[in-house]
């Protein structure tokens, strides 16, 4: 069935994973008419349950974007994005001149700087969107950070209101700005959560045998530490597996572009290189036993919905009981 937008603000969603499916759900409950696109059939299905039009024909999706201007908005992974927008097989070819599209994916700030002035040839307006919030965005509201043509930011404005919770979304400059201000807040996030792996190490190993829940209980309220971050601890002492959690820790690259635009930059950015090393060290088997890394990867799960490793030796013994 073809959604019915001729009178309701609308715009097309490609890719329907963890973000776009949740940024996809969030625009339609807040009275906006969504299309939704996604390579594999499954999330297209979970997305028509949602009362979406949805589908796995990039063609069909366009030709049901009838509202001018035509609003792309793409959520895939950094490394398709590219052949996305300009290869013949996906939605390069059916971009015309007046139509804006929003990478709101995690993409290297030079990267969106250099497809924005590619697009522009076109006359196609390109905006670079940081988006967080994990899976809890489409409850709580997303944080976004954009960049862009400055005369055409009141085109996508409503609906970066509508994701956000009310006020914490900025227009913050020139195409690559919304992507760079993302960079460096994940950059920031890297080293937060190893201060807090660390810390919970210490506390952890200390003789006096604490209670973790307990203790980020009391963090939580009043302490200078308080913060969304400590908050999630709390869920991890109250609901995870610690012990049998893997510490290894992935990344999607965002740390690493922070420190190597700080080294471009002559700014010293010690702490997230630092955290940068620790995850690249957590591949190795030695250092997933620290406890440190268990609670940064539980930490991620907690927020961003990312999976984790389970280390199933530790299953085997408690089932014997020996732990």
């Amino acid at each position: 069935m073809k959604p019915d937008i001729m009178h309701k603000p609308s715009l097309t969603i490609f890719g329907l994973g963890r973000m776009g499916a949740q940024i996809a759900r969030r625009l339609h409950k807040k009275g906006f008419e969504v299309i939704a696109w996604n390579r594999s059939p499954e999330p297209v299905k979970a997305i028509r349950k949602a009362g979406i039009f949805g589908t796995s024909d990039v063609k069909e999706a366009v030709e049901a974007t009838v509202n001018r201007p035509r609003i792309f908005w793409i959520m895939l992974p950094h490394a398709v994005v590219d052949d996305f927008l300009f290869g013949r097989d996906h939605l390069g070819p059916y971009l015309n001149k007046g139509d804006i599209v929003i990478d709101g994916g995690n993409s290297f700030y030079k990267d969106s700087q250099r497809r924005s002035g590619r697009l522009a040839r076109k006359g196609v307006y390109y905006f670079d969107c940081g988006t967080s919030g994990g899976v809890w965005g489409e409850k709580n509201g997303f944080a976004l950070m954009i960049g862009g043509p400055k005369d055409k930011w009141r085109l996508i404005e409503p609906f970066m209101k509508a994701l956000s919770a009310g006020d914490n979304f900025a227009y913050c400059g020139e195409s690559g700005a919304g992507h760079f201000v993302k960079m460096v807040h994940n950059g920031i996030e890297y080293g937060m959560m190893e201060a807090i792996g660390e810390g919970y190490a210490v506390l952890k190993a200390s003789p006096f045998k604490l209670n973790l829940a307990d203790v980020t209980r009391v963090y939580q309220k009043g302490s200078v530490v308080r913060s969304w971050l400590i908050d999630l601890c709390r869920n991890i002492f109250e609901h995870e597996d610690v012990a049998s959690t893997v510490g290894k820790i992935d990344s999607t690259g965002e740390g690493e572009w922070t420190v190597k635009t700080g080294h471009e930059f002559g700014v010293d950015v010690r702490v997230i290189e630092d955290a940068l090393k620790v995850r690249q060290e957590s591949y190795t088997m030695a250092n997933q036993k620290k406890y440190s890394n268990k609670i940064v990867a539980l930490l991620r799960k907690q927020f961003g919905g990312h999976g984790i490793h389970q280390n199933d030796k530790f299953h085997r013994n408690r089932a014997r009981g020996r732990n």
